[in-house]
Formats: C-alpha cells, sequence, structure tokens
C-alpha cells in the first residue's frame, strides 16, 4: 500500500461550499519561508535567531530542531486565540529563526 500524505484526505472533501482546492492547500503546506522572508523579520524584530529560540550559539540542528517545535507549541495562533496578534507575529518569528538556522532552509 502506497504512503499517504497529510493533505491526501483532503481530496475526498466537497470543495463546493468554499473549502478551496486541495491542491492550493498542498502547495501552500509545501511552502516554505525563504531567506530573504526570515532576513527581513529578523531585522525588524533587531533580534538574533538563536535568542528568539533560546539556545546557544553553537547549538547543534537536533537542539535548534527541538527549541523551535517547543515554542512553536508553545506560540501557535491556533492554541493562543485570546492574544492572536502575539501569537501571530512570534509565529513568524520563529520561523524566521528556524529558517534561517536550518541548513536544509538554506536555498
Amino acid at each position: 500500500m502506497a504512503k499517504r500524505g497529510f493533505l491526501d484526505g483532503y481530496k475526498t472533501y466537497d470543495t463546493s461550499n468554499g473549502y478551496g482546492d486541495p491542491d492550493k492547500w498542498r502547495s501552500a503546506f509545501r511552502t516554505r519561508m525563504n531567506a530573504d522572508e526570515a532576513k527581513a523579520i529578523l531585522a525588524r524584530t533587531g533580534e538574533s535567531p538563536h535568542s528568539i529560540l533560546g539556545v546557544s550559539t553553537n547549538a547543534t540542528i537536533s537542539e535548534i530542531k527541538s527549541a523551535y517545535r517547543t515554542k512553536m507549541k508553545q506560540w501557535h495562533p491556533d492554541s493562543n486565540q485570546h492574544q492572536i496578534e502575539k501569537a501571530v507575529e512570534m509565529a513568524q518569528k520563529l520561523s524566521a529563526a528556524y529558517a534561517t538556522l536550518n541548513p536544509k532552509q538554506k536555498k
């Protein structure tokens, strides 16, 4: 049996009610923040990527990934509806810091 992706189940939804096109959802889900967007967000905040994630400057990739996931769980906008503006801002900062420090994101 072929391995199914996260959004493959969306193909079964009735999109006539305004739920959107599954191909658009898939491409949006796979879109990553590019380096220029990340630099612009970090320049606007004036913080270093290491301080945003709370890791040392000599942190390993696994430590960076773990810190990103932990902080993203804490600040995800879906979990912080009572302070949505701050949660969106923090999620962008965290994503920018992770995109800057993750060597797989540097393309």
